[in-house]
Parts: structure tokens; C-alpha cells; sequence
């Protein structure tokens, strides 16, 4: 019996339950005045519910049958002389103020209970959102876009059934369930026990089926998640399927995907439907029985007409919270699903720690130095391995390398996206870690290959990376951008709304506006992840031109594959498989075998070089005299 018992809880994972509940507890702290209300207002309605049957017992003891009969005698001492009518009137005006009173009760209550859900979902999807943009990029590499907007929007909606249900529905609906135990027992204890006879027998059924629900639930969100990312995944490839008219394909891709997330809410459906008919079932089973031995016990003499009457009312009343609470069972189970999946989010952990005595960056020189720095986005995967080198201030670093070597790692490095794995960065000889993360990174701009705008103005946009800038910022940094021309070009200016991810504007027009935006903060470091790669010839030559002259009074780390814009570099480092396997200036690699040498002479269509691209794509060529 113990073994089954075990297994039982296992199955309804109630220590789940209690889990997230207490996870919830400090959102609840600052909705605790509503709540305490809301549970005297419940306190309210379950006394409303006790008292509705009375006025219906007076009419049927004192209206319609002899006084003389009457067993229980305390109302009767006050409405003797009122005559047979009059008893009727005073039991209506009893039955309309007891109603009165507890719509009262159960609007205040409801209101009460709906209102700390709403802000305490608010409250919990605030946290989520932040603590989802202070996990580092690795974590995010890990996880997919859809996933992740379905946890902060509607799995956080559904948990609100856990606040919402479990306080207003299973404590309100316990009350009265004590209460009419209470006094049914007071009226006839005998046919109380036959009325709670069931209730061990649904309490086992609703324990069984909500452990397989709540499973069910668990599963199905999961594939809904997964449906979701399929979705966003597709809107932001849209040009691409459509380019390759790979429309049909998609769709298939997309139906099997819903068909196997129909499977399982079909599943949670008929779960629910089975706990709710095995509820129905047995407490038909209970009503049956009360109402046999019920009639008995009135042609005996021992119970009134009336007493039958209030007695099967709270029957029927007691019954009716056990069948919410059946209900309710899946609803939790739902919600405890979701709140699982809410909560393995904010139980997260990986993401930059800040030491608690960080102190503020200062306007840095720029002399950055990375010293034997190793990282791994995965266990065991090695992506950077003992990579030491130092860019002086005012200088400029070039990263190169093939696909893959470790390059767009090492420029998330420096502002703390992500931490190594072992090695130290540092700046003017101060390791990064020892400053907070804002002002550290109030001193590194970076530009990447695909920037990412908002919906929103150009203004926005630009002042992005300083929201405090004035009118006067904001076009000094698109001048310092050789955008300010096509901006006033624009059809309002500075106050035109580009569209999202700046679709509406051209791959030079957008890198531009991402360059203003890094420049408005004046950085003492400035890193620039292939910002020429996605541009034409004509585009890329104008924008080099404006980065050489904004990296000449500040320290540059430039990553790129086309190695003639970065001859004029200070330094060069070639990057194979995480190492860096070359480093000097261009006169001085060409010089020297190795990929940097290979490569340029194969982007300058140097006649006397047959090569053969590899298949990693980053360029390495076979050299064949």
C-alpha cells in the first residue's frame, strides 16, 4: 500500500507544484492587502451560501406544515403569528438579501483575486523580459526565438490560473465544503457519512488523472513551443522560401508539426473529459444514495420535508465544489506546466556575473589585451584556444580567418557578451571583469555585419545607443556617419519611421544608421564585425572610407574577410580553428606562407595560383605550381 501511495504522488507530482508555488511567493507580497480582502469577502459569500437553503426550509416547516412538526424551532419563536403568507414574504426578502449579499461578496472577491493575477503576471513577464536579455548570447544560441515568446506570453497568461484558481476557486469552494459538512452533520450525521461516502473515491480519481494531465500538458506546451519557433523562423525567412519556391515544402513541414500538436491537445481534451465524467459518475453515485435514505428517514418522523430539502441543497452545494475542484484540477495542472517552464527560465544561471564590488569603467586609453583567453560555447568544443594579443590605443587590430575560426567570439569577448572559459581581457591593463557591465560597455561600440534597427525614426534608432542625446548628438553622429545627407533626403527626416529591422532601407543605408549609432556614444573602443560583407563594391569602398576616418583617434578591432580594406591595419591576426596562427602587418604575411598569403593572392587574381575552395567556405585554397 505504501509503494502505491508513493507512486501515486510521483504521478500528480504535487512537490512540482509546491515548487512553483513558492516560486510565486514574493510576486504575491505586494498583492498581499488584495488577497487578505478577498479571502474575508470569501468568508462572506461561503456564509451567503449556508444561509440560501434556510428561507426555503421556513416555507416548507412553517408555511406549509403544522408548527407542531417543526424540528428545528429557534426562527419559528420569531415569525409565530405572521400567518401562513406572511412567513412566504418575510422567507422571499431573506432569500433576496442573502442573494444580494452574496453577489456582493462574490464581486469584491472576484475583482480582488483578478486584479493581484493580472499584476502579478505583469510583474512576472517584467522579470522574465529582463532577465531574458541578461543571459549571455551562449544561452541564447542554445534556445529558439518561438520557444522562448511563447513562455513570456502565454505561458505566463495561463499561470495566472494558478493564482486565480487556486485562491479563489479551491479556497472558496473548501470553505463551503467544510461548512456544509458542518451543519449537515448538526442536522443528521448519519446521512452526512452516507453523503461522504464518495469522496475518498473522487479524491483518488482527480489525484490519478491530473498527475497523466499535467504530463499531457507539459508535452503539449512543448510541441506548441516548438510550433511557434517554426512560425517566427518562417517570417523571417520569407523572401528566402519564396525565392526558392519552397512554399509547398514549408507547409508540409508546418503540418506535421501542427498534426502532432493536435495529437496532443487531443489527448489533454479527453483527459479533462474523462475527470470530468468520473466526477459527474460518482457524484450521481452520492445523490442517489442521500436522496434513498433521505425520504426513509422523513416517513419515519425523523427528519422534516424541510430538513430533506436544505439538507440535499447542501448536497447538491457540497457536491458542486468538489465538481469545481475536479475542474479546476486540469486548469492547475496547465497552469503548473506553464509555470515550469516560466521558471526554468528565470532559474537560469547563465549569464556574465558582475562581481558585487564592480566600480565604474573610466574613459579608457584603449589598450586592449587578451592574454591566453580559451572559450566554449559547449563542453568539451573548444571555439577559442589560448589566444593572447594586444591592440594599442588609437590602432587597429584586423581579425581574420576562415568561417567558423573563432573571430565574432573574440569581438563578443571584449564587451562582456559572454565570458572565457580560462585567460584574462584586459583594458589599460585593468581586467574587464572588474567594472560593472553598463559603464564598461558605455566605452565599446560595436558594428555588426547585419545590423539589427527598430520600428521606430531614424532619430531612435541613432539615439539607441545613448537615449539621453539631444537633436544636436544625434546629427552630429550621422555627419560623423556620412548619413546625415540621406537622411534630410528622407520624406521626413530625421522623424521618418523605418520599418522593422529597417526593411525599408538598403544594406549600406542601414549600416550607416548602425554606425551613427555607435558613434553617438564616443567610444574608446570600437569593434566592427565584417561591417562591409553583405555591401556592393561601391557601398563597401564609400564605407570604408568613413571607418578609416572614425577608427584613426580610437582603439579599432575590425573582423573581416576581404583583406585588401584592412592592409592599412596595424596589426593582423589570422585565426584557424580558435588559434591565431599568424600575426604582423600585410607587408609581412604576404611574405610568408600560410592562409593570409594564400587568400590574398587568390582575391587579387594572382594568375600563376590554381586553387580549390574548401569546404568549410572560409577561403583556404590549395596552391599548385
Amino acid at each position: 500500500m505504501k509503494i502505491r501511495r508513493n507512486e501515486l504522488f510521483r504521478r500528480v507530482s504535487w512537490q512540482k507544484l509546491l515548487a512553483n508555488a513558492a516560486e510565486l511567493r514574493p510576486y504575491l507580497e505586494p498583492v498581499r492587502r488584495d488577497l487578505l480582502i478577498a479571502m474575508l469577502c470569501s468568508l462572506g459569500a461561503v456564509l451567503m451560501v449556508i444561509a440560501r437553503p434556510w428561507p426555503m426550509k421556513m416555507v416548507f416547516d412553517y408555511a406549509l406544515l403544522p408548527a407542531g412538526r417543526v424540528k428545528w424551532v429557534f426562527p419559528y419563536a420569531m415569525l409565530k403569528g405572521y400567518g401562513a403568507m406572511g412567513v412566504v414574504s418575510i422567507s422571499c426578502g431573506l432569500l433576496l438579501a442573502v442573494s444580494l449579499m452574496w453577489g456582493l461578496f462574490t464581486f469584491t472577491q472576484r475583482y480582488l483575486i483578478a486584479s493581484a493575477g493580472q499584476q502579478v503576471t505583469f510583474k512576472i513577464r517584467r522579470k522574465l523580459f529582463a532577465h531574458l536579455q541578461r543571459l549571455s548570447l551562449s544561452y541564447h544560441r542554445r534556445q529558439r526565438v518561438g520557444d522562448l515568446l511563447l513562455r513570456a506570453t502565454g505561458d505566463a497568461n495561463m499561470m495566472r490560473d494558478m493564482l486565480v484558481d487556486a485562491v479563489l476557486i479551491v479556497f472558496t469552494q473548501v470553505l463551503v465544503l467544510v461548512a456544509m459538512i458542518i451543519v449537515m452533520a448538526a442536522m443528521d450525521w448519519q446521512l452526512t457519512m452516507i453523503a461522504l461516502s464518495v469522496m475518498p473515491l473522487l479524491g483518488v480519481a482527480v489525484f490519478r488523472m491530473s498527475g497523466h494531465l499535467r504530463k499531457a500538458v507539459r508535452k503539449q506546451r512543448k510541441r506548441e513551443g516548438q510550433m511557434a519557433a517554426m512560425v517566427g523562423e518562417m517570417l523571417q525567412a520569407v523572401s528566402v522560401i519564396q525565392v526558392f519556391g519552397r512554399e509547398d515544402y514549408e507547409d508540409h513541414r508546418f503540418g506535421e508539426s501542427n498534426k502532432r500538436n493536435l495529437k496532443s491537445g487531443l489527448k489533454t481534451v479527453r483527459l479533462e473529459a474523462n475527470l470530468e465524467r468520473v466526477a459527474e459518475v460518482v457524484i450521481a453515485l452520492g445523490t442517489g444514495s442521500v436522496l434513498w435514505f433521505g425520504v426513509a428517514r422523513v416517513l419515519s418522523g425523523v427528519l422534516t420535508p424541510g430538513d430533506l430539502l436544505v439538507f440535499i441543497a447542501y448536497l447538491s452545494g457540497m457536491y458542486r465544489p468538489l465538481r469545481r475542484i475536479s475542474r479546476v484540477t486540469g486548469r492547475l495542472a496547465k497552469a503548473s506546466a506553464c509555470a515550469e517552464r516560466v521558471f526554468s527560465v528565470l532559474r537560469e544561471d547563465d549569464r556574465v556575473k558582475v562581481h558585487r564590488g564592480a566600480a565604474e569603467a573610466p574613459a579608457f586609453d584603449g589598450r586592449v589585451r587578451f592574454k591566453n583567453v580559451c572559450f566554449e560555447y559547449r563542453k568539451g568544443v573548444p571555439v577559442l584556444r589560448d589566444v593572447s594579443f594586444t591592440a594599442k590605443p588609437g590602432r587597429t587590430v584586423a581579425i581574420v580567418g576562415p568561417n567558423g575560426a573563432g573571430k565574432s567570439t573574440m569581438c563578443g569577448l571584449l564587451p562582456r557578451l559572454f565570458d572565457p572559459l580560462s585567460g584574462s581581457i584586459m583594458i589599460d591593463g585593468e581586467k574587464i571583469s572588474r567594472y560593472t557591465l553598463d559603464s564598461l560597455r558605455e566605452h565599446i561600440a560595436v558594428v555588426l555585419q547585419h545590423p539589427m534597427l527598430f520600428r521606430g525614426t531614424v532619430a531612435e534608432n541613432i539615439s539607441y545607443g545613448k537615449p539621453e542625446a539631444t537633436e544636436e548628438e544625434i546629427v552630429a553622429a550621422a555627419e560623423a556617419a556620412d548619413t546625415d545627407d540621406f537622411i534630410r533626403g528622407l520624406p521626413e527626416g530625421y522623424d521618418t519611421v523605418i520599418g522593422e529591422r529597417g526593411d525599408t532601407l538598403s544594406g549600406g543605408q542601414r549600416q550607416k544608421i548602425a554606425i551613427a549609432r555607435a558613434m553617438i556614444k564616443n567610444p574608446s573602443v570600437l569593434i566592427l564585425d565584417e561591417p562591409t560583407a553583405s555591401l556592393d563594391a561601391s557601398s563597401a569602398a564609400q564605407l570604408n572610407r568613413t571607418l578609416r576616418r572614425l577608427s584613426r583617434h580610437r582603439t579599432t578591432i575590425r573582423v573581416g574577410h576581404r583583406l585588401s580594406e584592412l592592409q592599412d591595419s596595424n596589426l593582423i591576426l589570422v585565426i584557424e580553428d580558435g588559434r591565431v596562427t599568424q600575426s604582423g602587418k600585410h607587408e609581412e604575411l604576404v611574405q610568408k606562407d600560410g592562409w593570409y598569403r594564400k587568400v590574398y593572392r587568390l582575391q587579387s587574381g594572382d594568375p600563376e595560383l590554381l586553387t580549390s575552395v574548401t569546404p568549410d567556405g572560409g577561403g583556404s585554397v590549395a596552391e599548385t605550381r
